[in-house]
């Protein structure tokens, strides 16, 4: 089977692409507008894309044509974020996050999440998230068809310290518990079942 997806269906080609590019990291996006409101919801159109700089890539909708999502208005607005990594403790908070829920209402609060300060930037980050990472744009790009892709320069990081071994320098993966998202609405993965492939010396890390 074949298919050409500039012929294919909206919903067809959607379908295709969520049920093969798997697992997907989640990205819970904590923002702040003007008036010093904040937002948080989960993307998982995300990635690392650089190390030097830090760069990350987030992948976000509109809520209709013409009118972007909070989370897109803010960015604009302030020009910064905040990622936070989900784990399995937060994973049904992190969905409640994407509620529908109006403008400036605070899905922290409705979620039951808790915002922590920030050292570099305004928006809070999540403290109960094990990893947060704060985020200036570097640029937001209107590709069209209502989804903006924005790249974000990683400027601070934050780690539980029970997730992370000071004196060799390494995240405890193992310990993370972090989730991903897979095919359909409501499906994830965990992170339990690492496994190890030893790579030919010389070769590019998959990192």
């Amino acid at each position: 089977m074949n298919l050409d997806l500039t012929a294919a269906d909206k919903k067809d080609r959607y379908k295709l692409l969520m049920s093969s590019i798997l697992p997907r990291p989640i990205a819970l996006v904590t923002t702040q507008d003007d008036e010093g409101r904040v937002n948080a919801a989960p993307f998982s159109f995300f990635n690392i894309m650089a190390s030097t700089p830090a760069i990350v890539v987030l992948g976000i909708d509109s809520k209709s044509p013409g009118v972007p999502k909070d989370t897109v208005r803010n960015m604009q607005l302030t020009k910064e974020f905040v990622i936070n990594m989900v784990s399995e403790e937060i994973v049904e908070k992190m969905s409640l996050c994407s509620s529908p829920l109006p403008a400036g209402e605070d899905e922290l609060q409705y979620s039951g999440l808790s915002a922590a300060p920030s050292i570099q930037v305004k928006p809070p980050r999540i403290a109960e998230s094990p990893i947060n990472m704060e985020c200036r744009i570097v640029e937001i790009l209107d590709i069209g068809h209502d989804r903006n892709i924005v790249i974000g320069n990683v400027i601070h990081y934050h780690i539980d310290d029970q997730f992370y071994d000071a004196k060799n320098g390494y995240v405890l993966v193992e310990k993370l518990g972090l989730v991903a998202r897979m095919h359909g609405k409501s499906f994830y993965l965990r992170s339990h079942d690492i496994f190890e492939v030893n790579r030919p010396e010389g070769s590019s890390s998959l990192r």
